[in-house]
């Protein structure tokens, strides 16, 4: 089991690192193309949109048949996507490819995180999503990095080089990587997420008061994250006129922070606190940090508080993870589907609002994203007082 996790580090490490190169040079892009402004959020608004579609289905799938074979097919056909997105000249050939990009996105989002799940212990899963997500947040960051760099080469050429790696990297999975779902005993194989919605009992033992609770907290943490995090990478190089390579750094740098924080502070969260409490604090400082960098105009307080929101949203993450995951009798990729869903409506609701939105003024994104979280928070304290008030009615307590 130890070596099985070890490779789903090491490929999800590969992974996340490519799927990141081109993000600190679409900006470049577009200005090349002469795309209109909105065009940073309604192409990756495109992307998540299919990503949210298909999430549940290579969820679904990979619970049925193979995980394996989940992340081979949708990390070899991202890379195909990504050369031909290389070859666009127009805004409908970027909408286009984003949107297939999206496609398959969430099956290596799914099928990574569910493995995680397969390869670990009860007792050992929330501190391996914690390292899962720490090592996600420091190799995005050594992504973004990469693909500053390469964005001193012909700008296209960063596209080309990101798919043949992607494929290059589902073919070593394909040849390296074990099975990690396992059989299951004659009438315990999950079923699929439509055979589930279609029954309301089903439903039910799904998607409790909780679970929806949590969804909801899921859906408006990342409209904030979305919002900020597209609005933050086109505010660099239009209103501070930064080369690609300085968001690649910014990147990295955020991605080490995360790595310490999530192997640190996540790690103890996890084991000492009660982890819906942190949940909430978490959402607090969020919501301080994202206030803060609309309220500031200068760039050092800028970068600075975008610093601290960037590294509470990393720790926030794997706790959100965790919770998706706690209960997987209907399927680890299931529930990971179900996650990545939410998660992806909420980026493409962020990323369309911070496209339109910057618009109307460069930093009201950024009071848009404020915005999502204190709904985020309200869900979580509502959920905290529903739970603790149907606690004291089941005790014969009627003051709540």
């Amino acid at each position: 089991m130890n070596n099985q996790y070890k490779k789903v580090m090491l490929f999800a490490s590969l992974i996340f690192m490519t799927a990141n190169f081109h993000h600190p040079v679409n900006p470049t892009y577009f200005t090349m193309l002469d795309l209109p402004s909105h065009v940073f959020g309604t192409s990756f608004a495109m992307m998540v949109f299919a990503s949210f579609l298909t999430s549940p289905l290579w969820g679904s799938w990979g619970d049925n048949k193979s995980r394996r074979m989940t992340l081979v097919y949708s990390t070899i056909l991202y890379g195909a996507s990504q050369i031909i997105y290389g070859l666009a000249n127009n805004i409908w050939q970027i909408l286009t490819m984003r949107a297939v990009a999206g496609l398959f996105t969430g099956g290596f989002m799914v099928g990574l995180m569910a493995m995680v799940v397969d390869v670990s212990s009860e007792e050992k899963r929330g501190e391996r999503i914690a390292a899962y997500s720490a090592l996600m947040s420091v190799s995005m960051a050594v992504g973004f990095l990469t693909g500053g760099a390469l964005g001193y080469l012909p700008i296209r050429y960063v596209f080309f080089i990101q798919g043949g790696v992607m494929i290059l990297i589902g073919l070593g999975m394909y040849f390296f990587m074990d099975e990690s779902n396992k059989p299951m005993r004659k009438g315990s194989k999950p079923q699929f997420i439509w055979n589930i919605l279609a029954e309301e009992d089903k439903r039910k033992a799904v998607f409790t008061p909780w679970i929806l609770s949590f969804l909801g907290i899921t859906f408006f943490a990342f409209i904030a994250y979305s919002s900020n995090n597209n609005a933050f990478n086109y505010y660099l190089r239009d209103e501070l006129n930064f080369e690609p390579i300085v968001n690649g750094i910014w990147k990295a740098t955020t991605g080490i922070i995360g790595l310490v924080a999530n192997l640190t502070i996540n790690v103890w969260i996890v084991r000492k606190t009660e982890l819906r409490t942190s949940m909430r604090i978490l959402l607090g400082l969020a919501l301080m940090s994202a206030t803060m960098i609309y309220l500031w105009d200068s760039t050092y307080p800028f970068m600075i508080w975008s610093l601290f929101y960037f590294t509470f949203h990393t720790i926030l993450f794997p706790l959100l993870q965790n919770f998706a995951v706690e209960d997987s009798q209907h399927g680890a990729g299931f529930m990971s589907g179900i996650f990545n869903a939410v998660k992806a409506l909420g980026e493409m609701s962020g990323a369309i609002i911070a496209g339109f939105a910057y618009g109307l003024g460069s930093k009201v994104p950024f009071l848009l994203a404020a915005a999502a979280l204190l709904i985020a928070l309200v869900l979580g304290f509502l959920q905290h007082f529903g739970r603790n008030g149907d606690r004291r009615l089941a005790r014969g307590d009627k003051k709540i």
